[in-house]
């Protein structure tokens, strides 16, 4: 903990030297901004619940697991107080250069990279961003394009909405092209922190070894209360290298898996009131945070695997007041399993999340206190129910169908010291 705070306060210290060195210099435009928050929250949960990061981030309560009593061992309550997701950045603006606009931005938390690596220091974003009349390029560390940042639900939690609203950041390539109010992108994207997962657990090699990036398509429309966009999502993983038949003999195989999603998503901005939404329909969404996936066949008479799609349909919507000392919000959200029902071979394997459960909903009230840009309170009451199937055969299949219904309600607190 010592070492990455020391590491990051060293890293913004020698850029803010070095920038202000240079400005001292020459007055050819270089400039810097260090920023970020201070966010101590404690939240209380009626059950036990699937999550990470110390259960900051809160996908959905936990199924039942009886006793031999009959009891439900996760009917129970747990608390936690952390500071992990306080963080610092920095932004420095360059001389033009080509023609462009030109800035880099640097920033880094103590959430870690996985749930091993806590309290320590994790690079959020890294990036170089130019920005030319009618066309822009970033590159680097950046919100993955199904994220739609500038549509972000207002909660103040880790989780910003998850398992309904995605959640990672990707290494990318993002070109965008200006015509007016009209933006058109495309990027080209690389995992890191967010692994798809598959027979090695969970691991980049899935993407690496496609020898694809992940790509995506926007059209945005941005005018001055309106802000809608679309997307399409195109993944392509290569869960083996090889395979082994049953007399442990290794074959090479060169089988991809491909999947794809479909978003809208927008922001209505009012007086004093925002309201931001988005849909999704689209397979093998794990690494966004979602529930999702893909099914593994057993292994076929010619020593490959087939793959099908496991996916998920959510839609959230969030409303909140963005001027004035008491700011009440609220935040919505439903996600359903696309294959539930469905038949499965009793061989296959399924990597993902959620394949057992049928739908998720949330309702997510808050209010939020603001004396001042500085020093801010927050106040949330987060609810959510998730239904579970159980396990059916069918002969050489298996299925799930609907079966219970868990809820856990999860109350927070949290003060935040901007600067």
């Amino acid at each position: 903990m010592r070492l990455s705070f020391l590491t990051l306060l060293s890293a913004l210290s020698v850029a803010q030297i070095s920038v202000a060195q240079a400005s001292a210099d020459d007055n050819s435009g270089w400039d810097y901004k260090i920023s970020g928050f201070i966010d101590p929250q404690i939240h209380y949960d009626t059950r036990e619940i699937v999550g990470g990061r110390e259960e900051q981030m809160l996908f959905y309560p936990a199924p039942k697991v009886l006793d031999a009593d009959g009891n439900d061992i996760n009917a129970s309550g747990s608390i936690n107080m952390l500071t992990i997701t306080a963080r610092a950045g920095a932004k420095i603006t360059a001389p033009d250069m080509l023609g462009a606009k030109v800035f880099g931005y640097l920033e880094g938390d103590f959430t870690g990279s996985t749930n091993e690596g806590i309290n320590m220091l994790r690079l959020r974003h890294a990036y170089i961003n130019m920005r030319w009349a009618k066309s822009g390029l970033l590159l680097g560390q950046y919100w993955h394009p199904m994220v739609a940042h500038e549509v972000m639900p207002g909660t103040r939690p880790l989780n910003m909405g998850i398992p309904f609203h995605p959640y990672s950041r990707y290494v990318q390539g993002k070109y965008t092209y200006y015509a007016g109010k009209v933006e058109l992108s495309g990027i080209a994207s690389f995992q890191l922190d967010n692994k798809s997962v598959g027979p090695k657990g969970g691991s980049t090699e899935y993407q690496r070894n496609s020898g694809v990036p992940e790509l995506n398509a926007q059209l945005v429309y941005r005018g001055d209360v309106a802000y809608l966009g679309a997307m399409f999502n195109y993944v392509v993983l290569k869960p083996r290298t090889f395979t082994v038949d049953a007399l442990g003999n290794k074959h090479k195989t060169d089988v991809l898996y491909g999947s794809s999603a479909f978003s809208v998503f927008g922001k209505f901005t009012f007086d004093e009131w925002n309201v931001r939404f988005q849909a999704i329909y689209g397979n093998n969404l794990y690494e966004q945070c979602l529930m999702g996936g893909y099914i593994e066949s057993g292994l076929k008479s010619n020593n490959e695997y087939d793959y099908d799609d496991f996916g998920t349909t959510t839609f959230w919507i969030d409303m909140s007041k963005n001027k004035g000392l008491c700011r009440p919000g609220i935040f919505a959200g439903f996600g359903k399993n696309n294959q539930f029902g469905d038949k499965i071979s009793s061989a296959a394997t399924v990597y993902g999340r959620g394949i057992d459960i049928e739908n998720v909903w949330r309702i997510q009230p808050r209010l939020a206190f603001f004396p001042n840009k500085t020093l801010n309170f927050f106040a949330e009451w987060e609810y959510t129910v998730a239904n579970y199937g159980k396990q059916e055969a069918h002969g050489d299949y298996y299925k799930y169908v609907s079966d219970y219904s868990v809820a856990n309600s999860r109350f927070i607190a949290a003060a935040v010291f901007n600067f």
